[in-house]
Order: structure tokens, then C-alpha cells, then sequence
């Protein structure tokens, strides 16, 4: 087992984590911010339907950017899982279950994203809709979307809440980046109570970035210190430690 474990050096698991933390990012904001905001007008459905039929071809583009960003966040959170490992095995295999519900969902929720073009597509089976009543749909689909990819970010506060605290408890990264996702862990645990949520979330978002930004660069630049994380990890694996 300790072969095993030294075979991999935890500064390319550090290394993989930042740049897959980085892609993440950087396609939620073009997908969401770039494509999605530009289109999807709230609460007008005439326009919203109109804006999509007229760039179908970008609304497509920010689905599969919002698919490409989910597989990035999944290998993300498990090789996260590999990293913190030696700080706490159960706490981490913890904020993997949560993490990897939170990409489920996510991911479902990106089946009402695309919808409205099916719902928006003049088949001959939805003639018995009228226009109103398809456009009206194809919001409301947008809102289900956001409804959903908000209760995954509830789930997304347990894993970063967790892994915060394995980072603050780890002897192989810097306490304060611990702190900063303990903070945005907290911050996205308001969406149990979406209108909370939706209320705080500029404040969340500036507290989120800070703590992310601080991860990668860390990550990318420093990596870990491989002679403590070797040692925790030895230490776990030879007294079980929890």
C-alpha cells in the first residue's frame, strides 16, 4: 500500500485540480454570463422565445459549454477527493458524495436548458399549443433549469463547507485557503433557502471568487508541501485515522 500511494506525486493532483478548478470557472461564466444572460430575458417569454430562435446555433453552443463544464467539475471534485484524502478519509469521501450530487443534478438541470428549442421547434405535434402557450413553456423550462442548478449549489456548499475544513486541518496547504472555503461553503448553503440565496448571491459570488482564484493560483504555482501530505497520508492509512 505505501508503494502504491508514492506513485502518483500529490503536486500533480494539485496541479490537475487547478487547471480543471480553472476550466470550470471559466465556462460557467461564458456558458451562464457570455450566452445564457444575453439571451434569456426574465420574465418575458415573447422575447426570450424570439432571442432563441434568432441564435439557436449560441444557444446550443452554451448547452454543450455547460456540459464540458460539468465533466470538468467531476474530475474536479473526485481528484479533489484524492488530494485532501490524508487530511480526514471519511470527511473526504463525504464532501465527494456531496459534490458529486451537486454535478448530477447540475447536470440534469441542463436538460431544461435545452428544451425550449424542442418546445420552440413548430413540430406538428405542439400545434395544439398556441404561440403564447409555447413561449410561456420555454421560459418556464428556463426557470426549472435555474430552480435546479441552484439546489445543486446547496449541495456544492456541503462539499466546499467539508473541504474547507480538510484544508484548515491539512499540514499541506495554507490555513487560509481553508478559511476562504469554509466562508463560500457557507455562502452556498443559503440556497437551501433559495430566495435567501438569490438575495445574497452577488455578496456570495465575490466571497466564491476569492476563495477559487486563491485555490488555483495556490494550486497551479505552489501545489502542496509532498513531504507533509506523504506523512498524513501514511498516518492515515496506518492508524485509521478518520
Amino acid at each position: 500500500m505505501k508503494t502504491q500511494i508514492s506513485e502518483i506525486s500529490p503536486q500533480v493532483y494539485a496541479r490537475v485540480v487547478g487547471i480543471l478548478y480553472l476550466f470550470t470557472i471559466s465556462a460557467g461564466i461564458i456558458a451562464q454570463m457570455g450566452i445564457s444572460n444575453g439571451i434569456v430575458v426574465v420574465d418575458d417569454a415573447a422575447t426570450t422565445a424570439s432571442n432563441i430562435l434568432a441564435n439557436r446555433n449560441l444557444f446550443q453552443l452554451g448547452f454543450t459549454i455547460y456540459l464540458l463544464e460539468m465533466a470538468s467539475q467531476i474530475a474536479q471534485t473526485v481528484i479533489f477527493y484524492m488530494l485532501l484524502k490524508p487530511a480526514g478519509r471519511s470527511v473526504s469521501l463525504l464532501a465527494l458524495f456531496f459534490g458529486l450530487v451537486g454535478c448530477i443534478i447540475k447536470t440534469v438541470s441542463r436538460l431544461f436548458y435545452i428544451a425550449p428549442l424542442l418546445v420552440l421547434g413548430e413540430a406538428h405535434y405542439l400545434d395544439v399549443f398556441t404561440l403564447d402557450q409555447l413561449q410561456a413553456l420555454a421560459l418556464l423550462l428556463l426557470k426549472v433549469n435555474d430552480l435546479a442548478a441552484g439546489m445543486a449549489l446547496a449541495f456544492f456548499g456541503f462539499s466546499t463547507l467539508l473541504n474547507g475544513f480538510l484544508i484548515f486541518r491539512s499540514a499541506f496547504l495554507p490555513r487560509i485557503l481553508g478559511i476562504l472555503s469554509i466562508l463560500g461553503g457557507f455562502g452556498w448553503l443559503t440556497f437551501l433557502y433559495p430566495p435567501l440565496g438569490n438575495q445574497l448571491l452577488p455578496y456570495i459570488l465575490v466571497i466564491a471568487l476569492i476563495g477559487s482564484i486563491s485555490q488555483i493560483l495556490w494550486l497551479l504555482t505552489k501545489g502542496v508541501r509532498v513531504e507533509q501530505w506523504k506523512r498524513q497520508l501514511r498516518q492515515s492509512f496506518g492508524t485509521g485515522n478518520r
